[in-house]
């Protein structure tokens, strides 16, 4: 006797991840939230969204990938202004990074 299994594709997230990524969307608007309002602080928000999605994540690489492509933008600005913004800005968004990531 064969019993069939319902067609559940493989590609659907388990059930933690899904709760993961919930919690992480979560603390990404409560993050954005602190950026806007003076009460509450925004940056921990952020670096636990990112310990939740973990290294890993394609969504959260691509955030850091396109950060460090706009300060590169910056850094070769034509404007002294933006390009000194660019290099003060580069040291902290690799430390910010760190700190994200765990590494």
């Amino acid at each position: 006797m064969n019993i069939r299994r319902p067609n559940i594709p493989a590609h659907l997230p388990a059930p933690a991840h899904t709760i993961r990524r919930s919690l992480a969307l979560l603390c990404v608007l409560l993050g954005v939230t602190g950026c806007l309002l003076p009460i509450l602080p925004g940056l921990p928000f952020f670096v636990v969204a990112a310990r939740l999605l973990g290294p890993r994540d394609r969504q959260l690489r691509r955030v850091i990938i396109a950060g460090r492509q706009a300060l590169r933008q910056l850094r070769v600005a034509r404007q002294p202004l933006l390009r000194r913004v660019g290099h003060q800005l580069t040291p902290h968004w690799r430390s910010f990074t760190r700190l994200m990531l765990g590494a």
